[in-house]
């Protein structure tokens, strides 16, 4: 059988191995990770699972620094930022806090090893079937195909890795990596049955055990010293699951050996999995070009876009796939961490933990979208269990009720990643930021039941917050003192601040009036969304990072937190407030001159770029989009299996870009918010034709097929709108005259170039435009 007839539509293939954990090609199940290293001689498989970060014995307690809110407020007013940065460091010391500390890192469960006498393998090449979640290592020796095959089990929830031989007999070595870690106690045992191990963390509570079975029809079998040898065999089938507890007690590897004792299959497994995996990664299809094209390897499509600076459009669907596998394996039991579920080292960047003053947000930017919502528990289920952290935090800082989120978090939601430097708990928005999603969900998805039991209940803890920590100037204006715009510096009035509260509480009022609550609360939220302080413009009419007069701008950033409103929140647009939306734009601009586009910049993060696309189809420029995406391919920030790099030539394993892409292809093509739909508001020329399917949009709309022909000047969209009746403006802002030449199920008016649409409860509209010239 060719190459060609193996290798998945839907996926990437390659012909070397990884030299490397980064470079590994790898799997999930939203619990477990998995990472093959795809090496014939010396395989490498890296175990993951979502909870194991590693207690590094540091103290969590909190500094009580409430007391001293009011003389930090008197400096900040007097003397500036810098002076109440040092006093208040300098008391949060004396109250025993040890400075900016790292959140526990997350970390890898095992590193099993299969060595084979392979020594001249020939025709190597391995790939990942995003579709099913399969990794499969393919190579020849003398008249022998070797193949393994891995997957993470969505129905069994286990690792499963085969290998087999075809006309020959397989000869290994089987044998678990010794973990050399002050923090993690192990031990473990071997058999000809496989391997148990048991680790126990050092600095605080709690491990994980790992059980390891090894299933080979007739093989020999014999354990010497740290390995298992395995030979005389055809099929060798390795079944692998991790256990994390929370109490010594609750571990017994007696009873967890026959957990995954059961007597299936390969091919049950895989099955039963895939049937689950696929259906998820189904339901959303963008296609660009044809199988031929796809079934190019990722080196030469890579290749290609290096060298001439355009995106194979094979390219570009690989890249948009890789970002809904990521998330879809990543997103279960919680959400993705910086490098999704997936880890092969004790000291990851930045702990490789939950970051959330721009990345989590980032990672799960296209779940909604992507009709993979029940993804979102996770996150949802990770927010709750950092809620007492978070009420601390509050409480501790600033003495108020409700919720402060930390910047970084993984064992713990308290907040002891700061210091003068890095004043992010002075960073009082990142509560009301990861709300968000909580109310989108209710868009989404309908579910009111959510809505009054999850969203409603956390969005009233952080408006609590707001209640007590905002302080009111003289002319009755509320204040935000102290004030941080996401690691760009200090000054009140941080316009990321005041848009998140407008959110927050513009979200529960409007909660309360679907849910039919009548309270006294909703004209208290109303009376301070009323006194807020107004966005700032500043001289070159740009709008300002901070809405007070004395603070200047620093445009060369990575971060965007500014145009929050533009970007995430969809507070104002073109039309409802022109000026505003000038200012964002110019502010913008000045961003991309000072950073993105500068030689200059401080960062090559690709989270910055990201954001820099997310904006770019909110103000519609098309030109931009693309460059973006070539800045990727041009600076190396693809790993073999197409998950993305926080810095140039991979360095630095992240995801949130990757979970990022999706959301800028869904933007561009098409666009729900303020009951106007937007159709092809930032493609670029050069995706010059292709197709959607299946993505979802805000008020349960539902985009069953959007086509598009540009040299034809055609474009067609199928809509289903569930539960009811909708009325909404259509733009098409690259096509001021484009004109609707035919529809169905809906009912379509023209007028002096405005199109208003509207859409029949649970019906079925098509409708096709007629592009014409710009």
């Amino acid at each position: 059988m060719k190459i060609k007839d193996k290798i998945p539509l839907r996926g990437v293939w390659n012909k070397t191995p990884a030299k490397k954990w980064e470079e590994a090609y790898l799997a999930g199940n939203g619990t477990q990770g998995v990472m093959v290293y795809g090496d014939p001689m010396h395989e490498t498989i890296i175990g993951n699972h979502c909870r194991l970060f590693l207690p590094q014995g540091n103290s969590h307690q909190l500094p009580e620094m409430a007391e001293h809110l009011p003389e930090v407020r008197e400096l900040i007013r007097t003397q500036g930022y810098k002076e109440a940065l040092k006093f208040y460091y300098q008391k949060a010391k004396q109250s025993g806090y040890p400075g900016l500390t790292m959140s526990d890192p997350y970390h890898p469960a095992f590193h099993l090893h299969i060595d084979m006498p392979v020594t001249n393998y020939q025709s190597y090449y391995k790939s990942i079937n995003y579709q099913t979640g399969e990794i499969a290592v393919n190579f020849t020796e003398g008249t022998t195909d070797y193949q393994s095959k891995t997957f993470v089990s969505r129905s069994d929830d286990v690792i499963v890795y085969q290998l087999e031989a075809n006309k020959g007999m397989i000869d290994c070595n089987v044998s678990l990596a010794n973990y050399d870690n002050q923090g993690l106690d192990s031990k473990k045992q071997l058999s000809e049955e496989g391997i148990t191990a048991h680790y126990r963390y050092v600095n605080g509570a709690g491990g994980y055990d790992v059980v390891i079975r090894l299933i080979a029809p007739d093989a020999i079998c014999e354990q010497k010293l740290d390995k298992v040898r395995i030979r005389n065999t055809t099929k060798l089938l390795i079944i692998m699951k991790i256990f994390p507890y929370q109490d010594e007690k609750d571990s017994n590897m007696d009873s967890l050996t026959s957990v995954i004792g059961f007597d299936k299959t390969y091919q049950d497994l895989f099955q039963a999995h895939a049937r689950i995996h696929q259906e998820m990664f189904d339901r959303v299809a963008l296609n660009l070009t044809t199988d031929t094209q796809r079934q190019r390897n990722i080196e030469s499509l890579l290749d290609e876009a290096k060298e001439n600076s355009v995106l194979p459009q094979a390219l570009i669907e690989k890249i948009y796939d890789a970002g809904r596998y990521m998330y879809l394996s990543s997103a279960g039991e919680l959400t993705p961490n910086l490098q999704g579920i997936w880890t092969g080292t004790f000291h990851p960047a930045w702990s490789g933990d939950f970051t959330f003053d721009t990345n989590v947000q980032l990672s799960i930017a296209a779940a909604l979208s992507s009709n993979l919502s029940e993804g979102l528990a996770g996150y949802f289920r990770l927010l709750k269990e950092l809620l007492p952290g978070f009420r601390e935090n509050a409480q501790k800082y600033y003495g108020c009720r409700g919720i402060m989120s930390s910047a970084h978090s993984s064992n713990t939601g308290k907040h002891i990643h700061w210091n003068e430097e890095w004043p992010l708990h002075f960073w009082t928005c990142g509560a009301g930021w990861l709300g968000h999603w909580f109310y989108q969900y209710y868009l989404f998805t309908g579910d009111k039941k959510f809505l009054a039991k999850e969203a409603v209940p956390y969005l009233e803890e952080v408006a609590l917050f707001y209640e007590d920590f905002l302080i009111k100037d003289s002319d009755g204006t509320y204040r935000f003192t102290p004030s941080y715009s996401a690691e760009n510096g200090c000054a009140d009035n941080a316009t990321q601040d005041i848009a998140v509260a407008k959110e927050v509480l513009q979200h529960l009022i409007a909660s309360y009036h679907v849910l039919q609550i009548h309270s006294p609360k909703i004209d208290q939220w109303q009376e301070i969304l009323d006194n807020l302080p107004g966005y700032q413009i500043n001289a070159d009419g740009a709008l300002k990072e901070w809405s007070t007069a004395e603070s200047e701008e620093n445009f060369n950033h990575r971060h965007f937190s500014h145009l929050y409103p533009v970007f995430q929140s969809r507070e104002f647009t073109e039309e409802s407030e022109p000026v505003l939306w000038q200012a964002s734009k110019v502010a913008f601009d000045k961003r991309l001159e000072a950073w993105l586009k500068s030689d200059e910049g401080d960062t090559t993060s690709t989270h910055g770029r990201m954001h820099a696309a997310l904006c770019a189809t909110q103000f519609h420029m098309p030109e931009l989009v693309y460059d973006i995406f070539t800045m990727l391919t041009k600076y190396d920030c693809f790993y073999p299996s197409l998950m993305m790099s926080h810095y140039n030539n991979q360095e630095v394993f992240n995801v949130d870009g990757n979970g990022a892409f999706p959301q800028v292809i869904h933007e561009m093509l098409i666009d729900y918010h303020n009951q106007t739909l937007s159709l092809l508001g930032a493609l670029p020329s050069q995706i010059d034709q292709g197709e959607i399917k299946g993505i979802r949009l805000a008020n349960q709309l539902e985009v069953a097929h959007l086509e598009w022909e540009l040299a034809e000047g055609k474009l067609r969209v199928h809509l289903l709108a569930s539960g009811s009746d909708q009325n909404m403006a259509v733009k098409l802002p690259l096509y001021p005259n484009a004109k609707v030449t035919a529809f169905t199920g809906c009912k379509i008016e023209e007028k002096a170039g405005h199109i208003s649409l509207n859409l029949h409860a649970n019906e079925h509209t098509e409708i096709v435009f007629q592009l014409n010239n710009k």
